[in-house]
């Protein structure tokens, strides 16, 4: 149905490839530190109007820095969402830290920030937040919380997913007290791989640098990449809202099919002319009824052209000596065991595409039911 429509991305891109050529012609490609990368922190620190933005070669990676920036040591606990992106949980243990538990939202795939009250401990230094699936996290509430507990916990805001979209005029991704950004293949801002931590704090900066510098920066961004990106961003605004049009309509189509679900209008909106608050789409969520074998679907749904993948596989099933679990976690379960992924790509295609892909969701539920 959809076999005859590319969906490839990056796209090929004459802006990208004279930006690439440039840096090649001018000899600044191989420089350790150049003016490519000098002009990305640059423009990352006027964009979201931080103090420091550090690059580095993945947004992986970029968390775990960000974690030891935090002041996350061994012994120390984390607080995360059982539904999140698997290297979340994993850079965390890599430092010797104990993730904890909380749920998602119910409906959702963000962090319920009411558990984090509940998870806030003595031990805690760090909660990692991320903004997923065109959702945005509440880290305005989550900071209230913070404050109320009385600890010095620092807040973590995985971007990586969300370059370009806003809360309350802010950019995501410099809402907490570190953020990070993803370079990788399949994002909205790709160089292959890379990643950003953006900060206004001394200490954090100082940190990741300290760790990362072992004679030459162990974590590097090359100038190559930086040279990619660097047109990507002057075009972000324009596809960021072209990219929320499309998902509005394609969410509102999906939420009249029997047996799917998605983002509503009351979670997925852009405020107005304004736009005070913008969504960014990477992976579009939708939740299939639990009657509905979701990977025979997804199967069926790829076989027919469409760019889909299962939904994270969450950790509300990892063992109590990997992680501790103040709370239940029934909305992570769902998250996890009911959501496909529909890819970014098909949302700068023509309405006719879109009804299209409405059609293959409908056809294919059917043919399964």
């Amino acid at each position: 149905m959809l076999k005859h429509l590319s969906f490839k991305w990056p796209v090929a891109c004459e802006f990208i490839r004279e930006s690439i050529l440039a840096s090649i012609d001018d000899g600044d490609w191989g420089a350790y530190h150049g003016r490519y990368t000098d002009r990305l922190i640059k423009y990352l620190q006027q964009w979201l109007s931080v103090e420091h933005a550090l690059l580095c070669c993945s947004g992986t990676i970029a968390v775990e820095l960000a974690l030891r920036g935090a002041g996350v040591s061994a012994g120390d606990e984390v607080v995360l969402a059982a539904y999140d992106f698997p290297g979340n949980f994993r850079a965390i243990e890599a430092i010797g830290a104990t993730p904890v538990l909380v749920d998602v939202q119910a409906g959702g795939w963000v962090v319920e920030p009411n558990d984090i009250a509940v998870a806030i401990s003595e031990k805690t230094k760090a909660i990692l937040v991320s903004h997923l699936h065109g959702q945005i996290a509440n880290v305005r509430k989550i900071k209230t919380i913070v404050e109320a507990s009385g600890y010095p916990v620092k807040i973590v805001e995985d971007a990586c997913q969300s370059p370009g979209g806003s809360l309350d005029g802010r950019p995501l991704g410099a809402l907490a007290d570190v953020g990070v950004f993803s370079f990788g293949g399949s994002k909205l801002l790709s160089a292959g791989r890379g990643g950003a931590i953006v900060t206004d704090d001394e200490t954090i900066a100082q940190r990741i640098k300290v760790y990362s510098e072992r004679g030459n920066d162990s974590f590097p961004l090359s100038q190559l990449q930086a040279a990619a990106l660097l047109p990507q961003l002057d075009q972000l605004s324009e596809l960021t809202g072209r990219r929320f049009q499309s998902a509005a309509f394609l969410c509102e189509q999906v939420n009249q099919v029997e047996g799917l679900s998605t983002l509503g209008f009351s979670t997925m909106t852009d405020h107005g002319a304004n736009r005070q608050s913008v969504n960014a789409i990477y992976k579009i969520p939708v939740r299939v009824d639990a009657e509905v074998d979701v990977e025979t679907f997804v199967d069926r749904l790829a076989a027919d052209g469409l760019p889909v993948g299962l939904g994270f596989r969450g950790f509300y099933r990892r063992s109590q000596r990997r992680c501790r679990k103040p709370v239940e976690l029934p909305n992570s379960k769902i998250a996890a065991e009911q959501t496909l992924l529909i890819s970014h790509p098909v949302l700068l295609h023509e309405l006719a595409t879109l009804e299209l892909i409405v059609s293959c969701l409908k056809q294919n539920l059917m043919s399964i039911h």
